[in-house]
């Protein structure tokens, strides 16, 4: 398959910027938001926007403290037909916990194909090793990338770097790996929990890539 299509009509000026703002985003809308250095997209929500300025908050708890102004962001949005791919700079540091920035936009792109983050979303059983308990947890996978996965468990697990991670991938094949719980969130009646790989074998790294092909092909 080939890579997300950009349009050549990027906006990058800051009347574009803001035009087209307006257009795709309002108060409330549900975004994604990622940091330079994080391996995936945290679930934000627009609280405030004035021109080419977003303010965003998501409900997830983070363990990193890299988060400065200045910094780069990612932002990904979307209505009935395109996704929008947003770039901007971290302008101020509301709060970390629950997580609230403030972002300068300084360019909007149109995807036509939002698996270019190469960000997979399946449906995966998987059992997990955690120091707070004494038996496996059983765990639904959501989505998965070459980086970690993102997974939903009605329990409360503490964000711990020494977690071990079986995905039963189908009938015969099981990925395993170790990792660190770098976000977690509370959705209703579950936890939205995001794992990022520290420790895994060639042979189950192959597996990985084998299965991300396997989707990027379907």
């Amino acid at each position: 398959m080939s890579g997300g299509y950009l349009d050549k009509n990027t906006a990058n000026t800051s009347l574009d910027i803001e035009k087209r703002l307006n257009r795709i985003v309002k108060i409330g809308t549900g975004l994604e938001i990622k940091h330079t250095k994080m391996f995936e997209y945290l679930n934000a929500s627009v609280l405030e926007k004035s021109e080419n300025t977003l303010r965003l908050t998501t409900k997830e708890s983070i363990k990193e403290t890299f988060i400065f102004p200045g910094d780069n962001v990612s932002i990904n949005c979307s209505n009935t037909y395109d996704l929008f791919a947003i770039s901007g700079k971290i302008k101020n540091i509301n709060s970390l916990n629950p997580l609230d920035l403030t972002i300068t936009t300084t360019s909007i792109e149109r995807l036509k194909d939002s698996r270019k983050y190469e960000r997979y979303y399946v449906s995966l059983m998987a059992n997990l090793n955690s120091p707070d308990f004494f038996d496996r947890v059983f765990v639904v996978v959501k989505n998965m990338s070459s980086g970690g996965i993102k997974f939903n468990c009605s329990e409360y697990l503490s964000m711990t770097d020494n977690v071990a991670v079986e995905v039963i991938l189908d009938r015969t094949n099981r990925l395993s790996f170790r990792g660190a719980i770098v976000r977690r969130s509370k959705c209703k009646s579950y936890f939205e929990y995001g794992i990022e790989i520290r420790e895994i074998s060639e042979s189950n790294y192959e597996c990985l890539k084998h299965y991300l092909n396997y989707l990027a092909s379907d």
